[in-house]
């Protein structure tokens, strides 16, 4: 059995694990800014298709399924992003004889569009009341109906993607068409909808797994701390959740499922706030965060979705599935750490935490590998786990603090901040936690040092003869009687 994986990064890495589990010969693809990337040496073989941008390499169909039959790939894993979630693709695979590792087109064209998803939810679950709108003026009128604030949402797409929030009318007339125009650069689609805007929510998902007759679920998993509506750490179980609420979350995440005859690996979306879950949507595809579920399960995620799309059906039953312990993961950018700026160029060391126990690290990275400007910024994630929160915190911040990646920045610095943030500590947080996040309220020093430390080597030379511009990123966020203390404790000072 031959499998393409129709991705890219540390995605494909993982799911050439399982792969070998199996006995799967894995095989990808790389376009010509991932020629010389790090995961396509993992393949047994592998197909430039050419192209830059997603637009022509990753998000053509026509080249991967090309690719998977001049291989002779049985079956194709779409991974995440890019066409994981596209119907189309799922019926391209099956109209060429190849296995598509997912659901099928049916489920793929109600879960991928959000506000059909949401018709079939609202018979099992509490869903936010949704309109679709296609001009800006319709867009005025429903917002003023529903009332604000309200989120304007790409029906065909997830991650984040086209998402804006608007408060009043001139928000709207401001973010409608960049709305539209990211809806239809990241899904091929310019449909959007407007729904009510909850405000300081939890956002809390479950895991789950199908075969088109058995359902069962994984637990929950902790979203709630993002950047533009996309995740940086995600958490299992939820600090959030009594037992009971867990049960009544899970069962009807598995209901809704259930509803869709879904088959293979999937997560069901909720808003929480006040103790009332809301469905927000469903992921067709593996998750970023998959990994946390793995480590509380001990069951392999990848190993199960080519199991079911195999044929051989889903091999685990709910009794089996006991979550023990907690896990934390913290998914490592290539970002500004101040303003999520996503920055590309090469790595020049790559140093994982050396103390491994109870720590896990998906990467497709090392030193000197390039990051291309042109896809996701996800260069790594780091996953702890321990029996109990607490110490599966003390293990992430020891993790990050030997991790060590210079030549490019990176968000391991905010990291480290929100770790150490009494919010974050408590439990006691919520989708808000970013924006009002004082990233040096705790262990000053040390989070300066890890920001400084990431800096490219010109800025650091600007920051010793005390140029402004070169320091200017950090007096606009801190407060200028801190700052010299900051910059006292950071260990470029003490260089030669």
């Amino acid at each position: 059995m031959k499998l393409l994986i129709a991705n890219r990064g540390e995605i494909v890495s993982r799911i050439v694990k399982s792969c070998r589990k199996l006995d799967i010969i894995p095989c990808g693809v790389y376009s010509e800014a991932d020629k010389n990337s790090i995961y396509v040496k993992f393949l047994y073989e592998a197909q430039n298709i050419g192209g830059l941008a997603a637009s022509d390499s990753y998000l053509r169909m026509d080249k991967m399924v090309g690719a998977a039959l001049q291989l002779g790939c049985d079956m194709i894993h779409p991974g995440y992003g890019f066409l994981a979630e596209n119907p189309e693709f799922s019926e391209v695979c099956k109209r060429n004889g190849i296995i598509f590792v997912g659901p099928s087109p049916q489920v793929l064209k109600i879960s991928g569009d959000k506000l059909r998803a949401k018709q079939v939810v609202s018979r099992i679950a509490p869903v936010l009341e949704a309109k679709e709108v296609s001009t800006q003026e319709e867009a005025l009128k429903v917002a003023k109906e529903i009332g604000y604030p309200v989120i304007l949402k790409a029906a065909r797409g997830g991650g984040g993607r086209g998402l804006r929030i608007a408060s009043s009318q001139e928000d709207i007339s401001k973010v409608f068409e960049s709305s539209r125009k990211e809806s239809m650069i990241s899904f091929a689609s310019d449909r959007l909808f407007i729904e009510k805007y909850l405000e300081r929510p939890r956002h809390i998902e479950v895991q789950i797994l199908g075969d088109g007759q058995n359902i069962i679920n994984l637990g929950e998993r902790e979203c709630s701390i993002q950047r533009r509506h996309q995740k940086l750490i995600e958490e299992t179980p939820s600090p959030a959740l009594t037992k009971e609420m867990r049960q009544r979350i899970t069962d009807t995440a598995t209901d809704i499922m259930k509803e869709m005859k879904y088959d293979n690996a999937g997560t069901v979306e909720f808003l929480f706030k006040d103790e009332q879950f809301y469905f927000m949507e469903i992921n067709s595809r593996i998750q970023v965060e998959h990994p946390i579920t793995e480590q509380v399960t001990g069951i392999d995620l990848i190993e199960q979705q080519l199991n079911i799309a195999s044929g051989t059906g889903l091999t685990i039953k709910q009794e089996d599935v006991r979550p023990r312990g907690h896990a934390i993961e913290c998914r490592i950018n290539a970002e500004h750490p101040l303003t999520f700026i996503p920055f590309g160029g090469t790595i020049k060391s790559f140093v994982p935490p050396y103390d491994t126990k109870n720590v896990r690290i998906d990467t497709a990275l090392s030193s000197g590998s390039i990051v291309p400007p042109f896809y996701d910024s996800l260069i790594a994630k780091l996953i702890c786990f321990e029996d109990s929160r607490i110490g599966t915190i003390e293990t992430m911040k020891r993790s990050l603090s030997m991790f060590r990646i210079s030549g490019i920045p990176t968000t391991i610095p905010f990291h480290i901040s929100a770790l150490n943030d009494t919010r974050f500590m408590e439990g006691m947080y919520d989708t808000s936690f970013v924006d009002e996040l004082t990233p040096f309220s705790l262990k000053d020093g040390e989070v300066a040092s890890a920001i400084l430390c990431q800096l490219p080597r010109k800025v650091k030379f600007l920051e010793k003869k005390g140029n402004s511009n070169a320091d200017i990123w950090i007096k606009s966020r801190y407060s200028d009687s801190n700052f010299d203390q900051y910059l006292s404790n950071s260990r470029w000072l003490h260089e030669s």
